[in-house]
């Protein structure tokens, strides 16, 4: 499907009251295409719903991971692993040891060889249109409920 910002973030709204502990979201796309937007949106709609002031997100590209406390019990790990080399770079930044305990955003997921049962995949792609992204999701394990 096509979507606009407007409705990239109407999207991520509705996806904020599905998403639960243990889910990883797979961000995938060209540079600019939309993940951290993306990302942006679902952090702060979920700030959003527990009455809490919105956090600025930014891409985690030179920290690799950062944490959001959406609650005592909810947090998000956001991950940018575009700079890592191979699937060991990917192991020790923590992201298989935390995966039950928080809610994953991953930008950049191509060298994950041990996917998260419990995930959403989402690649977004450019169109003739600047100001619009064909987005494909896919849903796996429980986040297909």
């Amino acid at each position: 499907m096509e979507y606009t910002l407007l409705e990239l973030n109407n999207l991520t709204n509705k996806m904020s009251k599905k998403i639960k502990l243990g889910f990883s979201i797979y961000l995938s796309g060209d540079l600019g295409s939309g993940k951290t937007t993306f990302s942006r949106f679902l952090i702060q709609n979920l700030f959003k719903s527990k009455g809490k002031r919105k956090p600025e997100v930014t891409s985690p590209t030179y920290n690799i991971v950062q944490y959001y406390n959406v609650s005592n019990k909810f947090i998000i790990a956001h991950y940018d692993l575009y700079r890592m080399k191979n699937s060991i770079d990917i192991d020790q930044v923590g992201l298989y040891e935390l995966e039950e305990k928080v809610c994953s955003i991953i930008e950049w997921p191509k060298l994950i060889k041990q996917k998260n049962k419990n995930r959403i995949e989402i690649n977004f792609m450019y169109t003739k249109f600047k100001n619009k992204r064909n987005v494909k999701i896919k849903y796996f394990g429980s986040a297909k409920e």
